[in-house]
């Protein structure tokens, strides 16, 4: 990632740079080349000036003061006949005959530009004058423009990434040691946080991103540990119950019908064991939620079972209510936990009232004759391993959480009355009348 960052610049500065190099090395190429026409033909008209004709011959005017007359010229008659040559090299020689013959204006020839000019007399032409300029001076200045050109290019190109570079590498310290740290504290310390405040920039938004994360992973582990508390506490009672009979026939002498019944109860505890389990797990899944359940039918299933763990408190079951659209053993393992907590505080009586509810749901109402609820406890009693004042027994505070969780899987709610008497009161989602 951070080398595509700094790759990534370097190579459009790169190209642009190319680009650019060459848009300068065109224009300075026309500019040169512009100047040295210019100048030649500068030349050729002052060249062409000083040309007069004596008796029908072409001759070349002497320049008064310092003037000095172009050395190299070739002056031709008509006909392109010689007239004058510059001294020394010969080389053009040729070159200037075939352009004064041509009629062409210019000719390039190596690093030398010639120009032909025609001189006249009044409105006849009477000769050609070619004159010539040296093209090195203007090739030295284009190669050194293009090479310090390029000497520029290669030193911003350096310095681009040299600074793209360490930009990046300052740009994701951050994000790398944030990434660092989120990695450690998901697998270590869920619970903590960034807390860079709300997003102002990439790198706060990072952080929020990343503490969701943390508060989603931390809230997904405390529902795993929770969801194994609630089958833990729903198998207790029981695993209880088993060991307490296997202990009973372990240590006495058992009658074989005695002994039958004893295994019949193991059998009935065991079959209650898969049902929590499997009741538990479909809750968990979201299975199970177009199944109807009579409450009434449900409530009297788990008051009866309420009468014969503690036959000094009173359990009755009244009322009707509309089926409640939710299965009939999650109902059970709703109830139950409320109904234990009921009996834990009860003096006498348990009664569990089944009604329809005034948004077209169905209810369940618990309610004891003990202390009841403070009203600070309304929402603290459904706080995981959270005991009231009033507590008594060997409850672990896991009743309640557990009832309220799985009725929300199923559409409903819980929620407790304050007041002297216990009052818990179950909200399911009623069947509608078009189902």
């Amino acid at each position: 990632m951070r080398r595509r960052l700094v790759v990534l610049p370097v190579v459009v500065l790169a190209v642009s740079l190319a680009v650019l190099t060459g848009a300068f090395w065109l224009l300075l190429h026309g500019w040169l080349r512009r100047d040295a026409d210019a100048l030649l033909a500068s030349r050729g008209r002052s060249a062409a000036a000083l040309v007069a004709v004596d008796n029908g011959r072409l001759v070349l005017e002497e320049t008064p003061g310092d003037e000095a007359v172009e050395t190299d010229l070739w002056l031709y008659g008509p006909a392109a006949r010689p007239v004058l040559r510059p001294a020394g090299d010969r080389s053009l020689d040729a070159a200037a005959a075939e352009l004064a013959a041509s009629g062409a204006n210019t000719q390039v020839v190596g690093l030398v530009k010639l120009r032909a000019v025609p001189v006249r007399d009044g409105l006849r032409r009477v000769g050609v004058v070619v004159v010539a300029l040296g093209l090195a001076p203007y090739r030295h200045s284009e190669r050194l423009a293009l090479g310090a050109a390029l000497a520029l290019d290669l030193v911003v190109l350096v310095g681009t990434a040299v600074m793209a570079r360490r930009l990046v590498g300052s740009a994701l310290h951050p994000v790398a040691e944030m990434t660092a740290l989120a990695r450690d504290w998901g697998a270590h310390q869920p619970e903590r946080r960034f807390g860079l405040g709300p997003p102002r920039d990439e790198i706060t938004r990072l952080g929020a991103t990343l503490d969701g994360l943390l508060t989603r992973l931390a809230a997904n582990l405390r529902h795993e540990a929770l969801l194994s508390s609630q089958i833990a506490h729903e198998l207790k009672t029981p695993l209880a119950r088993l060991r307490a009979v296997a202990e009973t026939g372990a240590r006495y002498e058992t009658e074989p019908g005695a002994l039958r019944v004893a295994l019949g109860s193991v059998v009935a505890d065991v079959d209650h064991l898969t049902g929590v389990v499997e009741t538990l797990l479909k809750a968990h899944s979201g299975a199970g939620g177009t199944q109807h359940a009579d409450l009434a039918i449900v409530a009297s299933r788990v008051a009866e079972a309420a009468r014969a763990t503690r036959s000094t408190v009173r359990v009755r079951a009244l009322g009707t209510a509309p089926p409640a659209l939710c299965d009939p053993d999650l109902v059970e393992r709703v109830l139950t936990p409320i109904v234990d907590n009921a009996l834990r505080h009860a003096r006498s009586t348990v009664t569990i009232r089944v009604d329809s509810a005034g948004d077209g749901g169905a209810r369940v109402a618990v309610t004891d004759d003990g202390s009841g609820f403070l009203p600070d406890e309304a929402d603290a009693v459904f706080v995981p391993g959270y005991r009231g004042a009033g507590a008594m027994g060997d409850g672990t505070g896991l009743g309640l959480p557990l009832a309220r969780r799985l009725v929300r899987l199923a559409g409903g709610d819980v929620r407790v009355v304050p007041g002297a008497h216990g009052r818990v009161v179950v909200i399911f989602p009623a069947v509608s009348s078009d189902a």
